[in-house]
């Protein structure tokens, strides 16, 4: 629980320093909610499956172009390959193929966002640095202890940066986006793509 407060503190100091910003000359803090499906890239798909995606966030205008984003996500996969191959000294030795469990990935993002035109479509690209901690849960039948109802949390800095388009949806915005994360996580990076819809207000 210690990470997930740290990355709290990190989005709500973001967000308390972008507010005075935000006030001046009227520009607008917006407030979004999203969800998807997050796609696993290179190595990492080689072990985890399509997942579940949900974020929020919080940004300020700095101007016509361009905003800060604070935000937080969390994501599920299964996996069926070993996502973790060393513990201490033990390397799992290949040919092991009855895997099951899980990953989790939770994340706290600083962001720049650069707004590309106006009018009823507004696409945008975004690009930040983020805080992630990814949580594996993995059993692997028939091999040796080290491995079976093995739990490793991994924390590293990561990055991300991608597209998305907002568009006029009732009395709020709603928005679709897709951005790449990489993280250098031990063993091989945790690379993914999450593509969401969500609203913004």
């Amino acid at each position: 629980m210690r990470h997930l407060a740290l990355i709290a503190a990190a989005a709500s100091l973001l967000t308390a320093s972008a507010a005075p910003l935000a006030a001046q000359g009227g520009r607008p803090i917006a407030i979004g909610i999203s969800g998807g499906v997050n796609l696993p890239q290179t190595e990492y798909a080689d072990g985890a499956a399509t997942g579940l995606v949900v974020s929020g966030y919080a940004a300020a205008g700095l101007g016509e172009r361009l905003a800060l984003r604070g935000e937080l996500f969390w994501s599920r996969s299964d996996i069926d390959a070993p996502l973790v191959r060393q513990v201490g000294g033990t390397t799992l030795p290949d040919g092991f193929s009855d895997v099951s469990g899980q990953v989790d990935l939770v994340g706290g993002i600083a962001s720049v966002v650069l707004n590309l035109g106006v009018g009823p479509l507004q696409p945008y690209v975004i690009g930040g640095v983020g805080y992630y901690n990814r949580r594996v849960a993995q059993d692997i039948e028939g091999t040796i202890e080290d491995f079976r109802s093995l739990e490793q949390d991994d924390r590293q800095i990561g990055y991300s940066g991608g597209v998305g388009v907002r568009f006029p949806l009732l009395v709020f915005r709603g928005y679709v986006e897709a951005r790449y994360h990489s993280v250098d996580t031990p063993g091989s990076p945790t690379r993914f793509v999450p593509v969401t819809i969500g609203l913004s207000f």
